[in-house]
């Protein structure tokens, strides 16, 4: 009798251990994918960690994944014939793309139980991307979209293992192509050039209001270069500002706000404000331990980068020891 007992407890603990957690909670396991608030990245790929010059986020994005980032904004260009990822300039920095997917497959492969989004800006065709999916072996836990079904649970995700989606700005899609959305089909954003933490607003930019998901941008950037401005970061991110706005724009907009855009994510708050809105009590912290009162100046830039040496008349950029960077104005 004991060890028909044992043996039904063992069971009852394997089956809760395989479904102990949806992207981190098993409250979320029962929510629609459309029901569910991510930490999402702006720019993520351009990091100082991976070396890249006037970054938006501190850390690369196998960092970013493994402190509970789940959505990844990547800008995809066509660099003498290879697809890769950099912001504006490729004197800046660049990273192949089948390196960002490979390291996305490898957490993937480690972490069975997570759900993870991607949002290209992409200036290469839809067959370049799949090319890089395919490669990369990514292709076998793409999720492919049925509007007639609706949006499946992150449980059902996880059970079929169709845990990445992949969202476009370019709708170049063949029919075989499915599982590549273009992401204004299903998505409405609010406004993503903001200098100043005095100029967020609740209104739309592009999307239709009707599409099911809502892309919450929340981060302020340089205006010539649209890099993250760290020190402003620190304040954007941090309650109450930060939950204050998001709970204000839920209720301005009647929009759950899905993917919470932030730079430097590592600063304030944000993993409380996505455990708030996805109703979760137990509040996350991400351990890293980046300064914004010691840093010291490694570089002066121009505007593409180059080297420079303060002269009258010109526009040059300070890079600091942490990776971050700021603008400096000199006029005669």
């Amino acid at each position: 009798m004991k060890k028909s007992i044992y043996i039904l407890f063992a069971l009852q603990l394997i089956t809760t251990i395989s479904y102990a957690q949806c992207n981190g909670s098993l409250d979320l396991c029962s929510k629609q994918y459309n029901e569910v608030a991510y930490l999402t990245t702006h720019n993520a790929f351009n990091s100082s960690e991976d070396g890249l010059l006037f970054p938006n986020q501190s850390y690369n994005i196998s960092s970013q994944l493994n402190d509970g980032v789940r959505s990844l904004m990547i800008d995809v260009y066509n660099h003498f014939g290879t697809p890769t990822a950099y912001h504006s300039l490729f004197m800046l920095g660049t990273i192949p793309l089948s390196n960002i997917f490979s390291g996305i497959k490898t957490f993937l492969d480690n972490n069975p139980n997570e759900v993870v989004t991607i949002i290209l800006e992409c200036y290469v065709t839809a067959n370049d991307i799949e090319n890089e999916i395919n490669q990369s072996g990514l292709s076998n836990y793409l999720y492919t979209h049925n509007n007639s079904i609706g949006w499946p649970t992150l449980q059902n995700m996880i059970d079929n293992d169709n845990r990445l989606i992949i969202f476009t700005d370019e709708d170049d899609a063949s029919s075989s192509q499915n599982w590549y959305h273009f992401v204004w089909d299903y998505a409405v954003e609010t406004h993503y050039s903001v200098e100043s933490i005095n100029d967020f607003t609740c209104d739309f930019n592009r999307g239709d209001p009707l599409n099911d998901l809502f892309i919450f941008n929340h981060f302020v950037t340089d205006a010539n270069l649209g890099y993250g401005l760290y020190t402003e970061s620190n304040d954007v991110n941090a309650n109450p500002f930060f939950i204050n706005r998001a709970l204000g724009c839920q209720n301005q907009t009647n929009k759950f706000p899905n993917f919470i855009t932030v730079d430097y994510y590592e600063l304030g708050d944000g993993l409380a404000v996505v455990d708030q809105l996805n109703g979760l009590t137990t509040t996350s912290t991400i351990n890293q331990t980046n300064s914004i009162t010691t840093r010291k100046i490694v570089s002066t830039r121009d505007i593409i980068g180059r080297e420079a040496e303060s002269k009258n008349n010109s526009l040059l950029f300070h890079l600091y020891d942490d990776g971050t960077a700021s603008k400096k104005i000199i006029i005669e």
